[in-house]
């Protein structure tokens, strides 16, 4: 992969990574308040747009980037994706099962506390592999040899 096309990847990982973390947010809040209808019709809408944006994102990252990462002449580079992958790798499945099991108004209405610590949950998880991205993988790419 070319240097340069490997930094456009890395900015709409970023892009990607900023709206993520944005849409977490918002559902934390709306979880944060008191259980309402309307407040689990926003919580779906929520959901449907997470799930869009965080599959596709984490489908881009498993298998375009961390395989061409892994590889790398850089051994301190191949080295972090590695460790990121094999910590991180199940993500992906993770997520979709929770939107799966959220996917339904009578699931987040009969168990609204247990959607709210499974989410709690995630979240944090979610948002700390973002962190670990940015902070630990991302500054290494910058130098990055792809040959």
């Amino acid at each position: 992969m070319e240097t340069r096309v490997l930094h456009v990847i890395i900015g709409l990982l970023k892009t990607q990574h900023a709206e993520i973390i944005r849409d977490l947010e918002n559902l934390k809040g709306q979880i944060a308040l008191p259980f309402s209808l309307k407040r689990m019709q926003n919580v779906g809408r929520m959901l449907r747009v997470l799930d869009q944006r965080v599959v596709l994102h984490l489908i881009q990252e498993d298998q375009l980037l961390y395989p061409k990462l892994v590889l790398a002449k850089n051994s301190r580079l191949r080295a972090t994706a590695n460790r990121l992958q094999t910590e991180m790798g199940g993500m992906a499945y993770e997520f979709s099962l929770y939107i799966r099991r959220w996917r339904s108004e009578a699931e987040l209405v009969h168990h609204w506390g247990v959607f709210v610590e499974e989410s709690l949950g995630l979240t944090t998880r979610l948002s700390e592999r973002i962190r670990r991205e940015e902070d630990e993988l991302f500054p290494l790419l910058d130098p990055w040899d792809p040959g």
